[in-house]
């Protein structure tokens, strides 16, 4: 345990959060990712870091252009092409990639605002047909928002209440629909035993260097640590998806919704 773990345990007792420690060297035991969103702003750290832990990772992306020329010629690394519509090609990719564990880090940024929902939902719809006997859920882990599911009744405090409805209001609509969509597609899929969610909700992310001092817990359990106004960088991000991974594919049990942030 760190001595910023023990001091946050000392500040409230009750506060179920892990002080990152940093992952080193590579694993023992390789795990085998399937990942949509490899080129984005966390995809891309993500893929970086899983790679460099030993692990294979097949990934489903538009254009292999936008991935620097080492990583797309990683021995680890399997590629396919297509557009996030394109189900059957989604459905090719995953049953090569046989994961151990389904990563979605997609961002509906730009019109038609859709793609966290579409590719979620073909991942849903390529696992029903390909998983139809499985006797366990798949692990999917995706990046969600701060306020989606049970976390919209954790912003009390009237400042964050106003940033995140004026937030909404001009900039957001699109996107937090779309991440709506993709909860609802979650839920189901998670009902009938397909998947096991693990969700995670940070504030807003920042492009800065990924580092060893933010934290990390059940969402209900973090929230008094929270603020929307709070800052994550994406590589800190990617590093959190990729210890969950390790640890969901290892047996141990995973909150759905995890929450990180900066002390």
């Amino acid at each position: 345990m760190t001595p910023l773990t023990i001091a946050m345990k000392k500040l409230n007792p009750l506060l179920s959060a892990t002080a990152a420690e940093p992952l080193t060297g590579v694993t023992s035991e390789p795990l085998s990712f399937f990942l949509l969103g490899a080129t984005g702003r966390t995809g891309l750290p993500f893929l970086l870091q899983a790679l460099a832990r030993g692990h294979f990772v097949t990934i489903y992306i538009r254009n292999v252009s936008k991935l620097p020329t080492d990583v797309a010629s990683h021995p680890h690394l399997r590629i396919f092409t297509g557009e996030l519509h394109e189900a059957d090609k989604v459905a090719l990719s995953i049953r090569a990639a046989k994961p151990d564990v389904m990563y979605v880090m997609l961002a509906s940024e730009n019109a038609p605002y859709t793609a966290i929902s579409t590719g979620t939902r073909n991942t849903l719809l390529a696992l029903a047909v390909l998983r139809a006997n499985a006797e366990s859920a798949m692990p999917f882990i995706s990046i969600a928002a701060w306020g989606l599911g049970p976390t919209g009744r954790y912003i009390t405090h009237t400042f964050a209440r106003m940033f995140v409805g004026v937030a909404t209001k001009l900039f957001w609509s699109k996107p937090l629909t779309d991440f709506e969509i993709q909860l609802a597609e979650v839920e189901e899929a998670k009902e009938k035993g397909l998947i096991r969610p693990i969700l995670i909700l940070p504030p807003m992310l920042n492009n800065r260097e990924k580092t060893n001092v933010y934290l990390s817990g059940e969402a209900g359990m973090i929230k008094d640590a929270m603020g929307v106004t709070n800052f994550v960088s994406r590589g800190s991000m990617a590093e959190l998806c990729l210890k969950l991974g390790e640890k969901v594919a290892s047996g141990e049990d995973v909150p759905q919704w995890i929450g990180i942030t900066n002390p």
